[in-house]
């Protein structure tokens, strides 16, 4: 997906409530505003099979603040990232482990999760709040007879109550009908889920290339490049876009409902391939 020429001017951003961190990459953007920020990829040193990728906040005037680091785990059956707060501790068992989003062995489905315990490896003495909760999960639709093109991709999360928090997803076990991945099979509209799509880019005859408008905020085409807006919505405005810039260096914005670490886990399912996408 290319992008096209620049038009309109982004939305303004507000001012961001950064003095409780782990709240502010939990809680949704703030409403009517854009979140700027950029993932970067190190493929440096002995593990360069295994990427590291850093999300920084934008900000104007001063240094960008990095807010989440991931890496894939080796020697799992399928992709599996570990998220810290801090790109030099990537250990499960670190203050830092924020989180992780796990795939299917082909790669058409992800779940993001919190830093709680799995269902299957709590006991009776476990607290309820321990068990992890499910943040959002993104599916992506295979190719008929491995016909290339565009992606197509779905995102599931949590809908927002209408004092503005997050609807809890915590299965108790695995493949609990209370998974989002459960609950949308069950019904598409399940009113605890929020769901968004792609949007579809246009053909473009001059670039030769699919395109969409990223607002000047992508300049390289990549089959990792998307917009996603809601469902529901007519008009289409944009929730979140992802984009190349660089050779290892990628735009990533969003706005309410999604929360920085949302955001970032639906980033990094893009950076993953796909065996029955690609």
């Amino acid at each position: 997906v290319a992008a096209r020429p620049a038009g309109a001017a982004v939305r303004a951003r507000a001012a961001l409530d950064l003095s409780d961190i782990r709240r502010f990459l939990m809680r949704p953007a703030p409403e009517g505003s854009l979140v700027q920020c950029h993932i970067s990829r190190s493929k440096a040193g002995f593990l360069s099979s295994y990427p590291k990728y850093t999300m920084f906040l934008k900000q104007p005037g001063t240094a960008d603040l990095p807010l989440l680091a991931a890496r894939k785990r080796g020697q799992s059956k399928s992709s599996n990232y570990l998220i810290s707060l801090d790109a030099d501790d990537m250990q499960r068992a670190s203050g830092a482990y924020f989180g992780k989003l796990r795939s299917n062995f082909i790669g058409t489905e992800f779940v993001l999760y919190d830093n709680g315990i799995s269902p299957d490896k709590a006991d009776t003495d476990s607290k309820a709040d321990a068990v992890r909760t499910e943040l959002c999960a993104v599916l992506y639709k295979q190719n008929v007879l491995y016909t290339r093109g565009p992606r197509r991709m779905t995102v599931l999360a949590p809908a927002l109550t209408a004092d503005g928090e997050r609807t809890v997803l915590r299965p108790s076990k695995s493949n609990d009908e209370s998974s989002i991945l459960e609950k949308h099979k069950a019904d598409e509209r399940d009113a605890d889920l929020t769901v968004l799509k792609n949007k579809s880019p246009k053909w473009n005859d001059v670039a030769n290339a699919y395109v969409l408008n990223f607002n000047g905020r992508v300049t390289q085409p990549s089959v990792k490049n998307f917009q996603i807006v809601d469902e529901k919505d007519s008009e289409e405005v944009v929730i979140m876009q992802f984009g190349r810039v660089g050779d290892n260096d990628f735009t990533c914005d969003f706005q309410y409902p999604l929360s920085p670490l949302q955001a970032f886990g639906i980033a990094l399912s893009s950076f993953d391939y796909k065996i029955a996408c690609e």
